[in-house]
């Protein structure tokens, strides 16, 4: 699968650029590194290649971006997001924005998306689960046939997981997305930040529920 990095910047998500059939980008960033991600998107396809934007959850490090991202990928991309997410950035500012103390737009999302969804990335076909717990509106994107993992600040490498202290978040809720996740089986994690894990995925997934497990 061709899945090319942009590292976070600063405050920012990592972004994934997935090139093929239907070229995706998951996550955008603050937008404060707008140009950086532009270039690194241009080393791969021009930005009007980009077919859709998928945002792993409402929270601004991985979505403020989008609405100027749009502008540079042109009018046929849209933008999917969860449904409570959807709703969300519906709304000009946030406490979350407040946080990061930027301003953060309303977005418009074109597809609400919801638990086992079946969804085109690239070349692949994945299945979206919702996993809340840092967020009402976190999702993960499953490849079952490749063993792929995008998992936004749901769960990290190396036994780390998303932290639930802020608005909206939920120790309990986050615990059952873990002990969902550590069903699967998974070789790659594409975290929301840090490094990605190539290989064994899974156990850094029932490391992180273990690590969970042993906080509440």
């Amino acid at each position: 699968m061709d899945v090319h990095l942009i590292p976070g910047r600063g405050f920012d998500s990592n972004i994934y650029l997935i090139v093929g059939k239907t070229s995706t980008l998951i996550d955008t960033g603050l937008g404060l590194n707008h140009d950086y991600v532009v270039e690194e998107i241009k080393r791969y396809i021009p930005a009007e290649e980009i077919k859709q934007i998928i945002l792993t959850h409402e929270h601004i490090d991985h979505c403020r971006g989008a609405k100027k991202l749009i502008e540079e990928t042109g009018e046929n991309t849209i933008l999917l997001a969860h449904r409570y997410a959807t709703d969300r950035l519906k709304q000009e500012s946030n406490r979350m924005s407040e946080i990061f103390g930027v301003f953060m737009p309303s977005i418009k999302i074109d597809k609400r998306l919801e638990n086992g969804d079946v969804i085109d990335i690239g070349d692949h076909v994945f299945q979206v689960i919702h996993t809340p717990g840092h967020s009402p509106g976190s999702i993960c994107l499953y490849d079952e046939t490749k063993k792929l993992l995008f998992s936004g600040d749901t769960v990290f490498s190396h036994g780390g997981f998303g932290r639930y202290d802020f608005p909206g978040g939920d120790p309990f809720a986050l615990l059952k997305s873990l002990e969902r996740l550590a069903s699967l089986d998974v070789e790659n994690v594409y975290p929301g930040h840090g490094e990605m894990v190539i290989g064994m995925g899974s156990s850094h997934i029932k490391l992180a529920l273990q690590n969970l497990r042993l906080l509440i």
